[in-house]
């Protein structure tokens, strides 16, 4: 083969092998097919009720999955010590044989399923969750369908302000004791990052303006929580918090009835238990990885793991109730403005130009003419984002001329040349 030659087929060969990377690379890189088989192999050999298949988490390296299930581990040991608390919302009555609270009666006490994403942050999303539900037990909740979110709090104010953990996990029960005492803002005020970030970032007195608990307690009635604690928890005070083993099976879940079938220990997650149904024995769980994982974001999974593998509600926390009232509205955010363009420069003829104001929607404005005897300007105040346009008269001078258009207290310069020394205007 002659070297030219060689050096077309190499390069063709190159370009071959680089589009055949780029279409694999295009693609999201799937589970091992084997290890999915085997999963489904255990669930119909154990008589499982449960579809296991391909999902946003299972896809992910061991890691990455511990970050999603990264609860401390000491949970349990600080629940042991917390007693039980007396019917503080009238523990009376015999739970129903079926609850769930995101459809109560045609009303939702459930808020919108969530995304921790890569940080070890299910501890907040959990606390968060069952915070949510509280208001909405206490407010009326809001009908359903559609699922229209009345409430959606700031989980980052717990990883970055309360001490309880991080990313790299966390507290479910500190937390509880931070949203008591120090409560939560609305979302927007910290915007949930995935990151660790810093109680700086969040809005300007938060601390003002947040929901908060009457306090929380141990839902089980002595030593590990059992099912009935469970379905008493839930019954009588609204969703609360659990938390349970993880193992590798659980990544794959699809639908159905979860019961562990197979695979490794991975790690302890926390999660809301929002309802239960005796007749199907089960209970129904609002995961935090998003609502493409799951039953759209929820799962559910057998009694019989409260005693099992996942030791499911091996610790559970039952919130005291919403003390009432609205919390104080957060400031405003300072108004800020800006322009375009910045400045204007004219020949000595007369003319015109505008200038765009951007600000937010509540912000008002007006325009401070700096030499109305030349500059002529319309409209002279507006609130929100919009247009100042302005003429100007013929320089009949032969100096330059210079003036301000301040507009929300930023300036616009207006810059005119005056006419030449033979008296001819500039053009």
């Amino acid at each position: 083969m002659s070297t030219r030659r060689y050096r077309q087929f190499y390069l063709a060969l190159v370009s071959v092998l680089a589009a055949i990377a780029v279409f694999y690379t295009s693609f999201p890189a799937f589970a091992d097919p084997k290890e999915l088989e085997d999963i489904r192999a255990a669930i119909k050999a154990k008589g499982g009720k449960w579809v296991a298949d391909v999902t946003p988490v299972s896809e992910l390296t061991l890691e990455e999955k511990r970050m999603r299930a990264n609860l401390d581990l000491d949970e349990e040991a600080v629940l042991a010590l917390a007693e039980p608390n007396p019917d503080t919302m009238g523990d009376t009555g015999t739970p129903d044989a079926s609850l769930d609270w995101r459809n109560h009666s045609g009303i939702g006490y459930v808020s919108s399923v969530k995304n921790q994403g890569g940080c070890g942050s299910c501890w907040a999303f959990a606390a968060t969750a069952a915070l949510e539900s509280q208001v909405l037990l206490y407010t009326g909740g809001t009908i359903v369908p559609p699922p229209t979110d009345t409430i959606n709090l700031s989980e980052q104010i717990l990883v970055s302000c309360s001490g309880a953990g991080s990313c790299s996990g966390g507290s479910p029960t500190s937390a509880s004791t931070y949203i008591k005492t120090n409560g939560l803002p609305v979302e927007p005020c910290f915007p949930y990052t995935g990151t660790n970030s810093t109680c700086s970032n969040a809005c300007a007195n938060w601390q003002g303006s947040t929901y908060k608990i009457l306090g929380w307690h141990n839902a089980a009635t002595s030593g590990s929580p059992t099912v009935d604690d469970i379905r008493k928890g839930v019954f009588y005070y609204g969703p609360i918090i659990a938390g349970f083993y993880v193992y590798n099976d659980f990544y794959s879940y699809h639908s159905g009835i979860y019961s562990y079938s197979t695979g490794s220990y991975v790690g302890a997650h926390a999660v809301l238990v929002v309802g239960y149904d005796d007749a199907g024995q089960y209970f129904i769980v609002k995961n935090s990885w998003g609502s493409a994982w799951g039953e759209v974001g929820y799962f559910r999974i057998a009694y019989s793991e409260v005693a099992g593998h996942s030791r499911f509600g091996y610790f559970s926390v039952a919130y005291d109730g919403y003390p009432g009232g609205a919390p104080a509205p957060l400031p405003e955010p300072p108004c800020s403005y800006a322009l375009s363009p910045t400045s204007k420069t004219f020949k000595s003829p007369a003319g015109s130009a505008s200038v765009s104001v951007s600000c937010g929607t509540s912000c008002d404005w007006s325009v401070i003419n700096g030499d109305s005897s030349w500059v002529t300007v319309t409209p002279q105040k507006g609130s929100g984002s919009g247009v100042v346009n302005y003429t100007v008269a013929e320089n009949m001078t032969k100096f330059t001329r210079s003036t301000t258009l301040n507009i929300g207290g930023v300036n616009h310069t207006v810059t005119q040349q005056g006419i030449k020394a033979t008296g001819k205007p500039v053009r």
